[in-house]
């Protein structure tokens, strides 16, 4: 399995682009399409899908302008869906950018459960509510993708349409700390960390 960040996208999101035998899985989008592709080609590897971890602004922006360069399926938790089209949910209402302030649906809802396939590869949808309604975590093999609702040493804000301190912390202890201590965490911002180091280390969010 090759793992890509693309790092640096709005509001210093990171996008993920996660392969195995010359296919892959966009993991949010929230850098211009032409730096994803250009990671994408460096490596040889033909995106499949798009995963976004939940709706906020700066991990979906660039999702339409993905999908005119290539074919990709498009995927968003269903209780997130809305935020495609609102531009009160998605943030951008509150904190404008230039450009569109809504998206083309997504091509399929996500359940808690569901499994992605991809080239050899199962991407597990994990809902998280908290720092956002439809919020979601995906694992793959030992490698966990928390969009923002865990971060190395923090957790997602929950003052925004939908976030409840109370929900993301129920999500983190009983969703992903009952993961193994050795799974690596890939959030939506920031460095890399893992499930034991947040476990006992988190000021927020301890095990």
């Amino acid at each position: 399995m090759i793992i890509e960040c693309v790092p640096n996208g709005l509001v210093q999101s990171n996008v993920y682009i996660v392969s195995e035998n010359g296919e892959g899985v966009v993991i949010d989008c929230g850098c211009p399409p032409e730096k994803v592709l250009e990671v994408a080609n460096s490596k040889e590897i033909k995106l499949k899908h798009v995963i976004l971890t939940h709706g906020h602004f700066d991990h979906i922006y660039y999702i339409d302008q993905l999908r005119d360069l290539i074919d990709v399926k498009v995927h968003i938790h269903e209780k997130d869906a809305e935020c495609l089209s609102d531009p009160y949910m998605n943030g951008l209402a509150h904190f404008p950018v230039q450009g569109s302030f809504t998206f083309k649906a997504a091509d399929n809802l996500l359940k808690d459960g569901d499994v992605i396939e991809c080239s050899g590869l199962s991407f597990k949808v994990i809902h998280t509510p908290g720092h956002t309604k439809g919020g979601i975590c995906i694992l793959v093999n030992n490698v966990l993708f928390t969009g923002d609702t865990l971060f190395n040493a923090s957790i997602g804000r929950t003052d925004f349409p939908g976030g409840s301190i109370d929900e993301i912390k129920k999500s983190i202890k009983e969703k992903l700390y009952t993961l193994s201590d050795y799974t690596t965490v890939y959030p939506g911002h920031g460095i890399k960390t893992t499930i034991g180091y947040e476990k006992k280390n988190n000021p927020f969010c301890r095990a």
